[in-house]
Protein backbone atom coordinates (compact mmCIF):
# COMPACT_ATOMS: atom_id res chain seq x y z
CA UNK A 1 0.00 0.00 0.00
CA UNK A 2 2.97 2.33 0.52
CA UNK A 3 3.57 2.58 -3.26
CA UNK A 4 0.41 4.67 -3.54
CA UNK A 5 1.62 7.34 -1.12
CA UNK A 6 3.85 9.30 -3.52
CA UNK A 7 1.18 9.73 -6.25
CA UNK A 8 -1.32 10.76 -3.60
CA UNK A 9 1.08 13.34 -2.18
CA UNK A 10 1.68 14.81 -5.64
CA UNK A 11 -2.04 14.96 -6.20
CA UNK A 12 -2.34 16.91 -2.95
CA UNK A 13 -0.58 19.92 -4.42
CA UNK A 14 -3.05 20.10 -7.31
CA UNK A 15 -6.21 20.13 -5.17
CA UNK A 16 -7.90 22.44 -2.73
CA UNK A 17 -7.70 22.35 1.06
CA UNK A 18 -10.71 20.08 1.49
CA UNK A 19 -9.17 17.47 -0.79
CA UNK A 20 -5.92 17.79 1.13
CA UNK A 21 -7.76 17.04 4.38
CA UNK A 22 -9.32 13.95 2.77
CA UNK A 23 -5.91 12.89 1.52
CA UNK A 24 -4.40 13.21 4.99
CA UNK A 25 -7.17 10.96 6.33
CA UNK A 26 -6.52 8.38 3.59
CA UNK A 27 -2.78 8.41 4.26
CA UNK A 28 -3.35 7.99 7.99
CA UNK A 29 -5.67 5.05 7.30
CA UNK A 30 -3.13 3.40 4.98
CA UNK A 31 -0.33 3.78 7.52
CA UNK A 32 -2.55 2.47 10.32
CA UNK A 33 -3.66 -0.58 8.36
CA UNK A 34 -0.11 -1.29 7.19
CA UNK A 35 1.26 -1.11 10.75
CA UNK A 36 -1.54 -3.33 12.07
CA UNK A 37 -0.78 -6.00 9.46
CA UNK A 38 2.94 -6.01 10.28
CA UNK A 39 2.14 -6.01 13.99
CA UNK A 40 -0.03 -9.09 13.49
CA UNK A 41 2.74 -10.84 11.51
CA UNK A 42 5.27 -10.65 14.33
CA UNK A 43 6.16 -13.90 16.05
CA UNK A 44 3.71 -14.45 18.89
CA UNK A 45 5.67 -15.42 22.01
CA UNK A 46 2.60 -16.40 24.04
CA UNK A 47 2.94 -19.83 25.60
CA UNK A 48 6.75 -20.09 25.49
CA UNK A 49 6.77 -20.84 29.22
CA UNK A 50 4.45 -23.85 28.81
CA UNK A 51 6.94 -26.32 27.25
CA UNK A 52 9.61 -25.12 29.70
CA UNK A 53 7.27 -25.92 32.60
CA UNK A 54 6.55 -29.35 31.09
CA UNK A 55 10.25 -30.14 30.65
CA UNK A 56 11.05 -29.05 34.21
CA UNK A 57 8.28 -31.25 35.59
CA UNK A 58 9.45 -34.17 33.46
CA UNK A 59 12.73 -34.18 35.41
CA UNK A 60 11.43 -33.18 38.86
CA UNK A 61 8.49 -35.65 38.76
CA UNK A 62 10.44 -38.68 37.61
CA UNK A 63 10.78 -40.09 41.12
CA UNK A 64 7.03 -39.69 41.73
CA UNK A 65 6.01 -41.24 38.42
CA UNK A 66 8.21 -44.29 39.03
CA UNK A 67 6.93 -44.97 42.57
CA UNK A 68 4.98 -48.22 43.06
CA UNK A 69 1.25 -47.60 42.88
CA UNK A 70 -0.65 -48.02 39.61
CA UNK A 71 -3.79 -46.09 38.70
CA UNK A 72 -7.00 -47.81 37.69
CA UNK A 73 -7.90 -48.08 34.01
CA UNK A 74 -10.60 -45.73 32.68
CA UNK A 75 -11.73 -46.34 29.11
CA UNK A 76 -12.64 -42.83 27.97
CA UNK A 77 -9.68 -42.04 25.75
CA UNK A 78 -11.40 -41.77 22.38
CA UNK A 79 -14.24 -39.65 23.76
CA UNK A 80 -11.64 -37.17 24.97
CA UNK A 81 -10.63 -36.47 21.36
CA UNK A 82 -14.06 -34.95 20.79
CA UNK A 83 -13.35 -32.37 23.49
CA UNK A 84 -9.74 -31.82 22.39
CA UNK A 85 -10.70 -31.09 18.77
CA UNK A 86 -13.62 -28.76 19.61
CA UNK A 87 -11.62 -25.47 19.30
CA UNK A 88 -10.24 -26.45 15.88
CA UNK A 89 -13.68 -27.56 14.71
CA UNK A 90 -15.18 -24.27 15.91
CA UNK A 91 -12.60 -22.33 13.88
CA UNK A 92 -13.55 -24.01 10.62
CA UNK A 93 -17.28 -23.96 11.31
CA UNK A 94 -17.05 -20.18 11.71
CA UNK A 95 -14.98 -19.97 8.52
CA UNK A 96 -17.50 -22.03 6.52
CA UNK A 97 -20.33 -19.86 7.90
CA UNK A 98 -18.64 -16.76 6.50
CA UNK A 99 -17.33 -15.18 9.70
CA UNK A 100 -14.37 -12.99 8.77
CA UNK A 101 -11.12 -14.49 10.00
CA UNK A 102 -7.60 -13.12 10.33
CA UNK A 103 -6.37 -15.11 7.30
CA UNK A 104 -7.84 -15.88 3.91
CA UNK A 105 -8.64 -19.53 3.14
CA UNK A 106 -5.32 -20.37 1.48
CA UNK A 107 -3.22 -18.93 4.30
CA UNK A 108 -5.45 -20.56 6.89
CA UNK A 109 -5.13 -24.02 5.30
CA UNK A 110 -1.32 -23.69 5.14
CA UNK A 111 -0.99 -22.34 8.69
CA UNK A 112 -3.33 -24.93 10.19
CA UNK A 113 -1.74 -27.79 8.25
CA UNK A 114 1.73 -26.70 9.34
CA UNK A 115 0.59 -26.38 12.95
CA UNK A 116 -0.95 -29.87 12.85
CA UNK A 117 2.19 -31.34 11.31
CA UNK A 118 4.51 -29.72 13.85
CA UNK A 119 2.26 -30.59 16.80
CA UNK A 120 1.73 -34.25 15.94
CA UNK A 121 5.28 -34.70 14.63
CA UNK A 122 6.98 -33.33 17.74
CA UNK A 123 4.61 -35.23 20.04
CA UNK A 124 5.18 -38.56 18.32
CA UNK A 125 8.94 -37.99 18.11
CA UNK A 126 9.07 -37.52 21.88
CA UNK A 127 6.85 -40.56 22.47
CA UNK A 128 9.06 -42.83 20.39
CA UNK A 129 12.22 -41.69 22.16
CA UNK A 130 11.10 -41.23 25.79
CA UNK A 131 8.81 -44.27 26.14
CA UNK A 132 7.20 -43.12 29.39
CA UNK A 133 4.77 -45.63 30.96
CA UNK A 134 1.21 -44.38 31.53
CA UNK A 135 -0.23 -44.13 35.07
CA UNK A 136 -2.54 -47.10 34.42
CA UNK A 137 0.46 -48.97 32.93
CA UNK A 138 -1.37 -49.58 29.64
CA UNK A 139 1.28 -48.50 27.17
CA UNK A 140 4.60 -46.66 27.21
CA UNK A 141 3.60 -43.62 25.14
CA UNK A 142 2.53 -41.19 27.86
CA UNK A 143 4.90 -38.28 27.15
CA UNK A 144 3.54 -35.95 25.86
CA UNK A 145 -0.25 -35.92 25.83
CA UNK A 146 -1.37 -35.67 22.20
CA UNK A 147 -4.87 -34.77 23.41
CA UNK A 148 -3.45 -31.73 25.23
CA UNK A 149 -1.26 -30.85 22.23
CA UNK A 150 -4.22 -30.89 19.83
CA UNK A 151 -6.49 -29.03 22.25
CA UNK A 152 -4.03 -26.17 22.77
CA UNK A 153 -3.16 -26.12 19.07
CA UNK A 154 -6.86 -25.67 18.26
CA UNK A 155 -7.37 -23.06 20.98
CA UNK A 156 -4.41 -21.04 19.70
CA UNK A 157 -5.67 -21.25 16.10
CA UNK A 158 -9.13 -20.15 17.22
CA UNK A 159 -7.64 -17.20 19.11
CA UNK A 160 -5.36 -16.18 16.23
CA UNK A 161 -8.17 -16.28 13.67
CA UNK A 162 -11.16 -14.98 15.65
CA UNK A 163 -9.89 -13.56 18.94
CA UNK A 164 -10.13 -10.06 17.43
CA UNK A 165 -13.92 -10.41 17.30
CA UNK A 166 -14.30 -11.06 21.02
CA UNK A 167 -11.97 -12.02 23.88
CA UNK A 168 -14.60 -14.54 24.96
CA UNK A 169 -13.70 -16.62 21.90
CA UNK A 170 -10.13 -16.87 23.19
CA UNK A 171 -11.27 -17.61 26.73
CA UNK A 172 -13.69 -20.26 25.47
CA UNK A 173 -11.01 -22.01 23.41
CA UNK A 174 -8.47 -22.14 26.22
CA UNK A 175 -11.14 -23.21 28.72
CA UNK A 176 -11.86 -26.28 26.56
CA UNK A 177 -8.12 -26.95 26.23
CA UNK A 178 -7.66 -26.78 30.01
CA UNK A 179 -10.65 -29.08 30.44
CA UNK A 180 -8.96 -31.57 28.10
CA UNK A 181 -5.90 -31.61 30.35
CA UNK A 182 -8.06 -32.34 33.38
CA UNK A 183 -9.91 -35.12 31.58
CA UNK A 184 -6.65 -36.86 30.73
CA UNK A 185 -5.52 -36.73 34.37
CA UNK A 186 -8.97 -37.70 35.63
CA UNK A 187 -9.03 -40.72 33.30
CA UNK A 188 -5.59 -41.86 34.57
CA UNK A 189 -4.12 -41.71 31.06
CA UNK A 190 -1.27 -39.23 31.72
CA UNK A 191 1.05 -37.75 34.30
CA UNK A 192 1.08 -34.02 35.06
CA UNK A 193 4.26 -33.36 33.08
CA UNK A 194 2.67 -35.02 30.02
CA UNK A 195 -0.26 -32.60 29.84
CA UNK A 196 1.83 -29.47 30.46
CA UNK A 197 4.46 -30.41 27.88
CA UNK A 198 1.70 -31.31 25.41
CA UNK A 199 0.04 -27.91 25.92
CA UNK A 200 3.35 -26.15 25.30
CA UNK A 201 3.97 -28.09 22.10
CA UNK A 202 0.50 -27.20 20.81
CA UNK A 203 0.79 -23.46 21.50
CA UNK A 204 4.37 -22.95 20.34
CA UNK A 205 3.96 -25.14 17.22
CA UNK A 206 0.93 -23.09 16.18
CA UNK A 207 2.68 -19.75 16.66
CA UNK A 208 5.70 -21.03 14.70
CA UNK A 209 3.37 -22.26 11.94
CA UNK A 210 1.69 -18.85 11.64
CA UNK A 211 5.04 -17.08 11.64
CA UNK A 212 6.36 -19.33 8.83
CA UNK A 213 3.15 -18.90 6.83
CA UNK A 214 3.40 -15.12 7.17
CA UNK A 215 6.99 -15.22 5.92
CA UNK A 216 5.94 -17.29 2.90
CA UNK A 217 2.88 -15.27 1.84
CA UNK A 218 3.83 -11.82 3.13
CA UNK A 219 1.13 -9.31 4.14
CA UNK A 220 -1.22 -10.23 1.30
CA UNK A 221 -4.22 -12.12 2.64
CA UNK A 222 -3.98 -10.92 6.25
CA UNK A 223 -7.16 -9.10 7.15
CA UNK A 224 -6.61 -5.53 8.33
CA UNK A 225 -8.51 -4.77 11.50
CA UNK A 226 -8.24 -1.05 12.38
CA UNK A 227 -9.98 -0.16 15.62
CA UNK A 228 -13.40 1.42 15.53
CA UNK A 229 -14.27 4.40 17.74
CA UNK A 230 -15.81 2.12 20.38
CA UNK A 231 -12.78 -0.20 20.30
CA UNK A 232 -10.44 2.76 20.71
CA UNK A 233 -12.45 3.76 23.77
CA UNK A 234 -11.99 0.24 25.17
CA UNK A 235 -8.30 0.46 24.39
CA UNK A 236 -8.08 3.65 26.42
CA UNK A 237 -9.40 1.72 29.43
CA UNK A 238 -6.12 -0.20 29.51
CA UNK A 239 -4.41 3.01 30.58
CA UNK A 240 -7.15 3.87 33.04
CA UNK A 241 -9.22 1.14 34.78
CA UNK A 242 -8.78 -2.25 33.03
CA UNK A 243 -11.50 -4.13 34.90
CA UNK A 244 -12.27 -7.53 33.44
CA UNK A 245 -12.85 -11.26 33.67
CA UNK A 246 -9.87 -13.63 33.63
CA UNK A 247 -9.39 -17.34 32.88
CA UNK A 248 -6.43 -18.78 34.80
CA UNK A 249 -4.77 -22.10 33.98
CA UNK A 250 -1.56 -23.40 35.50
CA UNK A 251 0.01 -25.52 38.20
CA UNK A 252 0.11 -25.63 41.99
CA UNK A 253 3.11 -27.14 43.73
CA UNK A 254 5.08 -27.67 46.98
CA UNK A 255 4.77 -30.07 49.92
CA UNK A 256 4.93 -33.16 47.69
CA UNK A 257 6.20 -35.55 50.41
CA UNK A 258 4.19 -35.54 53.67
CA UNK A 259 3.92 -37.77 56.75
CA UNK A 260 0.39 -39.17 56.64
CA UNK A 261 0.25 -39.41 60.46
CA UNK A 262 -0.13 -35.61 60.50
CA UNK A 263 -3.52 -35.58 58.74
CA UNK A 264 -4.80 -39.10 57.87
CA UNK A 265 -6.69 -41.85 59.69
CA UNK A 266 -5.54 -45.46 59.35
CA UNK A 267 -7.91 -48.30 58.51
CA UNK A 268 -8.08 -51.17 60.95
CA UNK A 269 -4.91 -53.24 60.88
CA UNK A 270 -2.82 -50.80 58.81
CA UNK A 271 0.34 -49.36 60.38
CA UNK A 272 0.96 -45.77 59.19
CA UNK A 273 4.43 -45.52 60.75
CA UNK A 274 6.84 -44.14 58.16
CA UNK A 275 4.17 -43.93 55.46
CA UNK A 276 4.35 -40.81 53.31
CA UNK A 277 1.91 -39.18 50.95
CA UNK A 278 3.66 -38.34 47.69
CA UNK A 279 1.91 -35.99 45.28
CA UNK A 280 2.60 -34.42 41.92
CA UNK A 281 2.42 -30.77 41.07
CA UNK A 282 -1.25 -29.98 40.48
CA UNK A 283 -3.17 -28.68 37.52
CA UNK A 284 -5.30 -25.72 38.55
CA UNK A 285 -7.85 -23.64 36.67
CA UNK A 286 -10.46 -21.06 37.47
CA UNK A 287 -11.84 -17.59 36.89
CA UNK A 288 -11.21 -14.15 38.34
CA UNK A 289 -13.42 -11.07 38.16
CA UNK A 290 -11.43 -7.82 38.61
CA UNK A 291 -12.81 -4.39 39.42
CA UNK A 292 -10.45 -1.39 39.34
CA UNK A 293 -11.20 1.30 41.92
CA UNK A 294 -8.84 3.72 40.17
CA UNK A 295 -5.90 3.55 37.74
CA UNK A 296 -3.82 1.35 40.06
CA UNK A 297 -5.92 -0.26 42.81
CA UNK A 298 -8.29 -3.17 42.24
CA UNK A 299 -10.35 -5.87 43.97
CA UNK A 300 -10.99 -9.33 42.59
CA UNK A 301 -13.05 -12.43 43.32
CA UNK A 302 -11.41 -15.77 42.53
CA UNK A 303 -12.80 -19.27 42.12
CA UNK A 304 -10.34 -22.05 41.37
CA UNK A 305 -10.22 -25.87 41.18
CA UNK A 306 -7.05 -27.91 41.71
CA UNK A 307 -6.33 -31.56 40.94
CA UNK A 308 -3.17 -33.54 41.75
CA UNK A 309 -2.07 -37.16 41.55
CA UNK A 310 -1.08 -38.91 44.78
CA UNK A 311 0.54 -42.17 45.91
CA UNK A 312 1.45 -43.75 49.22
CA UNK A 313 5.10 -44.51 49.87
CA UNK A 314 4.93 -47.53 52.21
CA UNK A 315 8.01 -48.98 53.99
CA UNK A 316 6.43 -52.45 53.93
CA UNK A 317 7.20 -53.61 50.38
CA UNK A 318 4.52 -56.28 50.62
CA UNK A 319 1.81 -53.60 50.54
CA UNK A 320 1.09 -51.44 47.49
CA UNK A 321 -1.67 -48.82 47.34
CA UNK A 322 -3.62 -47.74 44.28
CA UNK A 323 -2.84 -44.22 43.13
CA UNK A 324 -5.55 -41.64 43.79
CA UNK A 325 -6.33 -38.02 42.95
CA UNK A 326 -6.52 -34.98 45.22
CA UNK A 327 -9.35 -32.50 44.57
CA UNK A 328 -9.20 -29.01 46.13
CA UNK A 329 -11.50 -25.99 45.68
CA UNK A 330 -10.52 -22.37 46.41
CA UNK A 331 -12.75 -19.35 46.98
CA UNK A 332 -10.79 -16.11 47.45
CA UNK A 333 -10.92 -12.36 47.33
CA UNK A 334 -7.86 -10.27 46.52
CA UNK A 335 -6.77 -6.66 46.77
CA UNK A 336 -4.00 -5.52 44.47
CA UNK A 337 -1.95 -2.68 43.09
CA UNK A 338 -0.60 -2.45 39.56
CA UNK A 339 1.87 -0.04 38.04
CA UNK A 340 0.90 2.07 34.99
CA UNK A 341 1.36 0.31 31.63
CA UNK A 342 4.82 0.43 30.07
CA UNK A 343 5.70 -0.39 26.42
CA UNK A 344 7.53 -3.64 25.72
CA UNK A 345 9.99 -3.84 22.83
CA UNK A 346 9.03 -6.43 20.22
CA UNK A 347 5.63 -7.09 21.78
CA UNK A 348 2.15 -6.19 20.55
CA UNK A 349 1.27 -3.90 23.42
CA UNK A 350 2.15 -2.52 26.80
CA UNK A 351 2.67 -4.43 30.05
CA UNK A 352 1.31 -3.98 33.57
CA UNK A 353 3.07 -5.47 36.61
CA UNK A 354 1.41 -5.58 40.02
CA UNK A 355 1.21 -7.24 43.42
CA UNK A 356 -1.74 -8.55 45.41
CA UNK A 357 -2.75 -10.12 48.70
CA UNK A 358 -5.24 -13.02 48.72
CA UNK A 359 -7.61 -14.29 51.43
CA UNK A 360 -10.36 -16.89 51.45
CA UNK A 361 -11.18 -20.54 52.05
CA UNK A 362 -10.00 -23.90 50.75
CA UNK A 363 -11.95 -27.16 50.70
CA UNK A 364 -10.35 -30.54 50.04
CA UNK A 365 -12.41 -33.60 49.22
CA UNK A 366 -11.95 -36.78 51.23
CA UNK A 367 -9.61 -39.47 49.84
CA UNK A 368 -9.54 -43.21 50.55
CA UNK A 369 -6.45 -45.20 49.58
CA UNK A 370 -6.96 -48.89 48.83
CA UNK A 371 -4.60 -51.81 48.64
CA UNK A 372 -3.74 -53.35 45.26
CA UNK A 373 -5.07 -56.89 45.67
CA UNK A 374 -4.18 -59.97 43.64
CA UNK A 375 -5.11 -59.71 39.98
CA UNK A 376 -4.80 -55.90 40.20
CA UNK A 377 -8.20 -55.63 41.88
CA UNK A 378 -9.38 -53.09 44.44
CA UNK A 379 -8.35 -54.37 47.87
CA UNK A 380 -9.21 -53.31 51.42
CA UNK A 381 -8.95 -49.73 52.74
CA UNK A 382 -5.55 -48.57 54.00
CA UNK A 383 -6.12 -45.00 55.17
CA UNK A 384 -8.50 -42.08 54.84
CA UNK A 385 -7.99 -38.32 54.51
CA UNK A 386 -11.02 -36.39 55.73
CA UNK A 387 -12.62 -33.53 53.79
CA UNK A 388 -11.86 -30.19 55.40
CA UNK A 389 -12.79 -26.53 54.98
CA UNK A 390 -9.98 -24.23 56.09
CA UNK A 391 -9.05 -20.53 55.75
CA UNK A 392 -6.12 -19.58 53.55
CA UNK A 393 -4.15 -16.47 52.71
CA UNK A 394 -1.16 -15.33 50.73
CA UNK A 395 0.32 -12.90 48.24
CA UNK A 396 1.59 -12.81 44.69
CA UNK A 397 2.48 -10.90 41.55
CA UNK A 398 0.52 -10.52 38.30
CA UNK A 399 1.89 -9.56 34.87
CA UNK A 400 -0.47 -8.56 32.05
CA UNK A 401 0.32 -7.75 28.41
CA UNK A 402 -2.14 -6.06 26.06
CA UNK A 403 -3.11 -8.38 23.20
CA UNK A 404 -5.89 -6.39 21.49
CA UNK A 405 -8.24 -3.51 22.29
CA UNK A 406 -10.06 -5.49 25.00
CA UNK A 407 -7.93 -8.56 25.68
CA UNK A 408 -4.75 -9.31 27.63
CA UNK A 409 -2.57 -12.34 28.23
CA UNK A 410 -0.83 -12.67 31.55
CA UNK A 411 1.21 -14.62 34.05
CA UNK A 412 0.89 -14.85 37.82
CA UNK A 413 2.84 -16.33 40.73
CA UNK A 414 1.06 -16.63 44.11
CA UNK A 415 2.03 -18.14 47.44
CA UNK A 416 -0.83 -19.50 49.58
CA UNK A 417 -0.87 -20.89 53.12
CA UNK A 418 -3.80 -22.95 54.44
CA UNK A 419 -4.34 -22.54 58.19
CA UNK A 420 -5.19 -25.33 60.62
CA UNK A 421 -3.90 -28.29 58.58
CA UNK A 422 -0.67 -29.96 57.48
CA UNK A 423 -2.23 -31.42 54.36
CA UNK A 424 -0.67 -29.50 51.45
CA UNK A 425 -0.63 -26.38 53.60
CA UNK A 426 1.95 -24.32 51.66
CA UNK A 427 1.47 -23.96 47.92
CA UNK A 428 2.93 -22.01 45.01
CA UNK A 429 0.46 -21.27 42.21
CA UNK A 430 1.99 -20.50 38.79
CA UNK A 431 -0.58 -19.68 36.11
CA UNK A 432 -1.12 -18.31 32.62
CA UNK A 433 -4.19 -16.14 32.12
CA UNK A 434 -6.40 -14.66 29.42
CA UNK A 435 -8.41 -11.58 30.38
CA UNK A 436 -11.42 -9.95 28.71
CA UNK A 437 -11.61 -6.27 29.65
CA UNK A 438 -15.07 -4.84 30.32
Amino acid sequence: MKKFLLPLLLFCFATNGRSQDSLVHIIQQIITEDSLVHEEMRFNRDGLFMPVRGLIQTFTHRSFNELPGPYRYNNHRWEDYGVALTPLAATWIMKVCGVKSRSNSRRMIVANGTALGLTVGLSQLLRWNVREVRPDERGSNALPSVHASLAYMGATILSREYGHLSPWITIGGYSVATGTQMLRIGHNAHWMNDIFLGAGIGVVSTNVAYYLTDRIFGPKGVRTMPYSASEQAQLAAWNNCPSGFRLVSGSETNGRSLDVEDFATAAEGFDMTGVKLRSSASITAGFEAEWFINNNLYLSAIGRYTMAQAKLEIPNNAVTAWGEQIHIYHGNIAAGWTMPPVPVAGAKGAMRVGARTIWGIRYNEGITFHRVASGRTLGKDLLYIEPKLRPEGGAGIVIDMLQSHNQTVGFSVDYLHTFGTRFLANRWVISSSWKAMF
